[in-house]
């Protein structure tokens, strides 16, 4: 090195995660009428109250979620078409082709992905948001690179 500055590792200056540091200011959310359907309003209630109770969901998150639930009931409606008409579908000219609830179910899968994650609803963005859980931060018991 050319100026001497000290190496060191990506994210070596982060602040330990201290568990839970906020909590939200709701204690419940009743689901909203835009909700596609009786499904969508099962997963509101189970999904908001995991975020409630971890204290990461406001009420300027409810559009989020009412997409995630959306999209979830929309997944389920293309799966039991797949399973009706089949994954393959015949065109005009007599031939198959892919039919379009496979793209449907794909892409409310990665609708799911993308406001699960802005929801912290899936493990890796759940780890970041909360702390990666317990244990190893006094002697640096279980971090094979503490020496360093």
């Amino acid at each position: 090195m050319a100026n001497g500055a000290p190496v060191r590792a990506s994210g070596g200056g982060r602040k330990r995660k201290t568990g839970q540091q906020h909590k939200s200011s709701l204690t419940r959310m009743p689901p909203p009428p835009e909700l596609i359907d009786e499904t969508a309003v099962r997963v509101w209630k189970t999904q908001s109250r995991v975020l409630i109770d971890r204290g990461t969901f406001e009420v300027e998150d409810a559009p989020l979620l009412i997409a995630y639930c959306n999209s979830f009931a929309y997944m389920l409606q293309a799966e039991a078409s797949i399973t009706q008409h089949g994954m393959v579908v015949p065109t005009a000219d007599g031939s198959i082709k892919k039919s379009p609830f496979v793209a449907v179910r794909a892409d409310c899968i990665a609708q799911l992905t993308r406001t699960g994650s802005l929801l912290g609803l899936d493990p890796l963005t759940r780890i970041r948001m909360l702390g990666a859980g317990g244990g190893g931060e006094e002697g640096g018991e279980g971090n094979d690179f503490q020496e360093f």
